[in-house]
């Protein structure tokens, strides 16, 4: 039998059900290095898929269309046109603020860690 705090977080968990589900699958769509770096590169500003490829160093821009439409069908990522290009940028801040909040955490402190072990 749970404790009175068991079956608080147990009620809360049946209540927040789809946006657990949703940030799951947000996790799940981070989770794909290709994805996370387009992600990192769209907290950025607004790009076209050829200079998402060039910038991420991914040769083949099939592969980026279809993380691009992944993430665009998830509604991470929205598109306009722009003359003859597509352009592709966040949809929701919150994912902005999430990526940013995981480099300053992450990336960079893992770089320190590796600079003061030479």
């Amino acid at each position: 039998m749970l404790n009175e705090l068991g079956q608080q977080i147990q009620q809360e968990f049946r209540a927040n059900d789809a946006l657990c589900q949703r940030v799951i699958r947000l996790i799940q769509l981070l989770a794909n290095k290709c994805r996370f770096r387009i992600l990192c590169v769209l907290t950025r500003g607004e790009f076209c898929v050829n200079d998402i490829a060039e910038i991420v160093g991914e040769t083949k821009l099939s592969n980026i269309s279809q993380q691009l439409r992944l993430l665009t069908l998830a509604g991470v990522v929205t598109r306009r046109r722009h003359g003859r290009e597509i352009l592709y940028r966040l949809a929701d801040e919150r994912v902005r603020e999430l990526i940013d909040h995981l480099r300053r955490t992450h990336l960079h402190a893992d770089a320190a860690e590796l600079s003061s072990s030479k």
